[in-house]
């Protein structure tokens, strides 16, 4: 409730940029995709007649008690003075939900009352959802509205990760109602890896029994699961994942694996050696049985085989791997994984299944009915649509990262062609350099950027990184010395703040995400005009016509510092805003309104069930004694965010506690992705005008608000042991709320210079830097108040 009341305030105090439709419309998310509002409210009465016609006595029952929990109401069945009425108008037999099925519908409500007409079922439920948002926080009154809406892709999912740790039931079952309230239908569940075995198979035991610990879901209970998410049109996707990913299988029965064992559950995090052996027989027939046993459970038609991050060494290894490829005639190992699939892809047809997997299973011998996921990127996804195969983009969407939900907004899973050519007049300068980021876990990042400054002062740029297509750059700007821009890549938005005055070096830094990095490089030429001007490669361009092979994307939660303790914490409520993405038009692309629509959706979750804010007030309370006040805690979560991208792994990584024994019950795992408070603060930050206090002035009254806390904070942390390992950033945090209020005074007083900014620049930069897995977002917050006043 504070963030939003701190977004409200900043708002209505004019700190914030959307229009005054923008902030009239209703808080809708995912947004219809047409709304027309009219004047005047329906006022909900203590009891509302409604009828229902074309859905089961199941779904009737749903809908009733989600509703009168929504509107505050008794519905009561009747024909006469009907004030709700929902009507299906082609009720079919079937009731699992089907890819493309019709989700559109039509929600008017006017002074008679409120009517739903849908063509399916899946149209009525999806028309629910819009309703009860509607009501949300409208004190029993509802718009005027009519409304019109369908989704713009039949396939929007969530990808929950139950093998690395085990998501207890009560976890499934919220993540399924957050789903259905934010329109999403496809429940992508993964369920084995190299962690662990989590689905109960009664032809092959020993997987639960010693690839577990213990920690499984019975086939009754994966039963009553799928039913459920039935109910609220959300189809139930398995992956069992083969041939790699296979620890759990090789602990229970290492018979089936290209290399002898013994073998025990994998306890650390990464990619391992364990393969299935493509050469044995026994291979297929134990996919076969499983494949069966599966499919007797999950419905769906398609089947997730995983099929990504094949370590080729245990292949490699085997004589009679080798025997085998030789007799198949089998160059590499590459073209056994596409063998190996093939076989798999004529299992799952006999059970009537289609397979789905990750970018590494596409290859153009198999059939056109397979589906692809995208792990890889827009490049790859669009190789694979221009190939006549389904796919579906998570790229960008991989919600285990804490991420800016502008971030997962800016993501489009049709690859947009908007490259635009560099233009070079004879007065055009230019400079091309090279860079390289190390990163703390994996290869460092690298590639080359080109800048173009005209005679009139405008700015272009182009880059590649680690030999991707190029991208165009964005918002280049010179402050000083400093040359910073950006671009959104699969690790997040990537700011360079850069020095480029000596040719021999590149200094500064790369923000990914909050987290900055160091860089490295130097200038490859420079020049005026367009002789030996660097050439920009034109990236390959997605043939439009194939845009309809693209069928959405996943967001995904890979639980490797994700438990079912602070699962709901890290999904939500940002995944209201990728399930607009998914659902919305294209060109509904307002990030401030977005986030507007995100902080009521932030209270709006807690309705449905989702367990978010009551996580972070266990995982908060547990850190202090009992009975301790933990506001000061809420305050300082305001302030400060996770390290973004996946720094907190690779932290992880470099402490040797990257595995399932480390802690998951620390604070920085009760904070969210990302603190909507500095983001409305943020919002404030693009108003200001050097000089004209009254922004100013809005402003300095949140950081004194702030500042007259910190001293509860500081108490809080010394007097707990837990929090104790926060002390040298609260101290940090400190210095940057005194150095944000001295940058609010200087700007009150005059536009500062480039040399006067430096030393404050410098200095924020240093209080920016991760501690304890943890960034203070305030740093960043103060330099971009920064940058307003000085030139």
């Amino acid at each position: 409730m504070k963030i939003k009341l701190l977004l409200a305030s900043l708002i209505y105090a004019g700190l914030s940029t959307p229009s005054l439709a923008a902030q009239s419309s209703p808080a809708l998310m995912p947004y219809p995709a047409s709304l027309q509002q009219q004047q005047g409210r329906f006022v909900i009465p203590q009891a509302l007649n409604w009828s229902v016609t074309g859905l089961s006595d199941t779904r009737v029952a749903l809908l009733k008690t989600q509703l009168q929990q929504g509107l505050a109401t008794q519905l009561v069945d009747g024909d006469k003075n009907l004030a709700l009425h929902i009507q299906v108008e082609n009720p079919t037999t079937s009731t699992y939900p089907k890819l493309g099925e019709d989700e559109s519908y039509r929600l008017s409500i006017d002074a008679q009352g409120i009517k739903i007409e849908a063509p399916t079922a899946l149209g009525a439920l999806r028309a629910a959802q819009t309703l009860r948002q509607l009501a949300f926080a409208q004190n029993g009154e509802l718009p005027y509205v009519s409304i019109q809406d369908s989704p713009r892709f039949p396939w929007r999912g969530l990808m929950v990760d139950s093998a690395r740790h085990f998501m207890p039931l009560d976890a499934i079952y919220r993540q399924l109602d957050g789903m259905a309230s934010a329109k999403l239908n496809v429940f992508h569940w993964h369920l084995t890896d190299d962690q662990g075995w989590r689905l109960a198979s009664k032809a092959y035991p020993k997987l639960q029994e010693l690839a577990s610990d213990g920690l499984f879901y019975t086939q009754q209970e994966i039963q009553q699961v799928v039913e459920y998410a039935r109910q609220l049109g959300i189809r139930v996707v398995p992956e069992f994942d083969v041939p790699g990913h296979a620890t759990a299988i090789a602990t229970a029965y290492p018979e089936l694996i290209s290399q002898p064992g013994p073998y025990q559950l994998e306890r650390h995090w990464g990619v391992f050696e364990p393969l299935l052996d493509p050469s044995n027989p026994e291979v297929y027939k134990f996919i076969d049985t499983l494949v069966g046993e599966i499919a007797s459970l999950f419905p769906d038609p398609y089947l997730h085989i995983g099929g990504d991050e094949i370590n080729p060494k245990q292949w490699q290894q085997s004589e009679a791997i080798a025997a085998y490829m030789a007799k198949h005639q089998l160059a590499d190992h590459h073209q056994l994984h596409t063998h190996f699939n093939a076989k798999v892809q004529k299992i799952l047809a006999r059970h009537g299944k289609k397979m789905m997997g990750w970018d590494e299973i596409f290859h153009p011998d198999l059939p056109k009915d397979i589906m692809i996921q995208s792990w890889q990127g827009l490049d790859s996804l669009a190789q694979t649509a221009m190939a006549g195969y389904q796919g579906l983009l998570s790229t960008g969407f991989y919600i285990d990262q804490p991420q800016q939900t502008a971030y997962h907004y800016r993501n489009e899973p049709i690859p947009a062609n908007d490259f635009i050519a560099p233009t070079i007049g004879a007065d055009t300068q230019w400079q091309q350099w090279q860079f390289e980021m190390p990163r703390l876990k994996g290869s460092a990042v690298t590639g080359e950027f080109v800048l173009y400054t005209q005679a009139d002062g405008s700015h272009q740029g182009y880059i590649r990184v680690n030999k991707q297509q190029t991208r165009m750059l964005k918002d280049i700007q010179r402050k000083g010395p400093l040359t910073r821009f950006w671009l959104d890549t699969w690790m997040g938005p990537m700011q360079f703040d850069v020095s480029l005055q000596k040719a021999e070096q590149i200094d500064g830094r790369i923000l990914i995400g909050n987290t900055p990095y160091a860089v490295k490089g130097k200038q490859l030429a420079s020049g005026n005009g367009g002789e030996n001007a660097p050439k920009v490669a034109k990236p390959a361009q997605f043939d439009e016509k194939f845009a309809h092979n693209i069928l959405g994307g996943e967001a995904t939660i890979w639980s490797e510092i994700v438990t079912g303790d602070n699962l709901d914490l890290r999904i939500w409520p940002r995944l209201y805003a990728v399930a607009e993405r998914f659902w919305s038009p294209q060109a509904l692309t307002d990030k401030d309104d977005m986030y507007r629509r995100l902080a009521i959706m932030q209270d709006y979750g807690t309705q449905v069930g989702l367990a978010y804010q009551t996580q972070q007030q266990a995982g908060f309370q547990a850190l202090v004694s009992e009975g301790t006040d933990i506001s000061p805690l809420y305050t300082l979560a305001e302030l400060v965010e996770q390290a973004q991208y996946y720094t907190r792994h690779h932290l992880k990584y470099q402490a040797d506690a990257y595995h399932h024994g480390e802690r998951l019950d620390r604070f920085v795992d009760f904070l969210p992705a990302e603190s909507l408070a500095l983001v409305a603060f943020n919002q404030g930050i693009t108003q200001v005008k050097p000089t004209q206090s009254p922004t100013l002035l809005q402003l300095d009254s949140q950081l004194a608000n702030w500042q007259q806390q910190l001293p509860a904070i500081q108490k809080l942390v010394g007097a707990h042991q837990e929090l104790q390992p926060l002390s040298k950033l609260v101290d940090d945090l400190e210095q940057s709320l005194l150095l944000s209020r001295q940058i609010v005074a200087n700007c009150r007083q005059a536009v500062m210079t480039a040399d006067q900014a430096q030393p404050l620049r410098k200095q924020l930069w240093q209080l920016a830097e991760a501690k304890q897995e943890i960034v203070i977002g305030l740093a960043h917050s103060a330099e971009r108040l920064l940058d307003r006043c000085s030139h």
